[in-house]
């Protein structure tokens, strides 16, 4: 019987943590599952990409371990993230073998957010724009460069263009260089948070940009991304050390 469940959103101007689970095998990963629930996160993240590599798991196999996951986490959200190599994959897998898992994921009815670049091929993206639309899973879309800040222009633009593309949740991260970088994407967030009804996500990576992983929800953002058994991006803040500064800077 496929079972309904009830959305456990990401709420716009509202803090919440994701914990990324990037095991590599399946007992390791309902490990990382019971941890991360026990550690008091709001969202976890399975990041497929780190999963078996060099294994397809066909779309029974996917959606009975988004089974086993969904059974472990009472409370929390759950997204799930099949990264490409082009923006910060682990490793190279084909656009069609990411396509079927994905579209697992969403059949699943167990996933509350798929993560999609926004810059994926039509013949990646289009199938999942179309299983979204009667699903119950949301389309998180996303845009990361990790070796710079964008101008402020481009980084609206992008905004722009995740929103009409159709994504529930805008997701961009880049990496600053310097406080001025930094400052640019607070405001050009700010700025587009003002415009848009859509929750954001806005990331400046490396410890330059804490400040955005601390405190998202000052910076026009909403969730952050907490370190788990490891770091998925730079900068990464363990969830104890985020409460803890949150708490010193009285925002709990």
């Amino acid at each position: 019987m496929n079972i309904k469940k009830v959305h456990k959103l990401i709420r716009k101007n509202a803090f919440s943590a994701c914990i990324p689970l990037i095991s590599n095998s399946r007992d390791e990963l309902l490990s990382d599952v019971e941890m991360g629930v026990a550690n008091g996160c709001d969202f976890l993240e399975w990041r497929r990409d780190h999963f078996m590599p060099g294994v397809t798991l066909t779309t029974g196999e996917e959606i009975e371990l988004l089974k086993e996951i969904k059974t472990r986490m009472p409370n929390q959200g759950l997204i799930y993230t099949y990264r490409s190599h082009r923006e910060g994959g682990v490793f190279e897998t084909p656009d069609a073998i990411r396509l079927i898992a994905v579209l697992a994921a969403i059949k699943s009815n167990r996933v509350d957010y798929v993560d999609v670049e926004l810059a994926s091929e039509p013949a990646f993206l289009e199938p999942i724009k179309g299983a979204l639309k009667t699903a119950e899973t949301q389309w998180l879309v996303s845009h990361h460069n990790f070796e710079k800040t964008l101008a402020t222009a481009e980084m609206a633009a992008v905004f722009s263009a995740m929103e009409d593309a159709g994504g529930d949740v805008l997701k961009l991260a880049v990496m600053p260089h310097s406080m001025d970088d930094v400052r640019h994407l607070i405001q050009t967030t700010l700025a587009y948070n003002e415009k848009s009804e859509k929750p954001m996500i806005a990331i400046a990576m490396g410890s330059l940009g804490a400040i955005t992983r601390i405190a998202p929800d000052l910076c026009g953002g909403s969730l952050t991304y907490a370190a788990g058994a490891g770091k998925t991006a730079p900068g990464q803040l363990s969830l104890e050390e985020i409460v803890d500064l949150r708490k010193r800077m009285a925002l709990i």
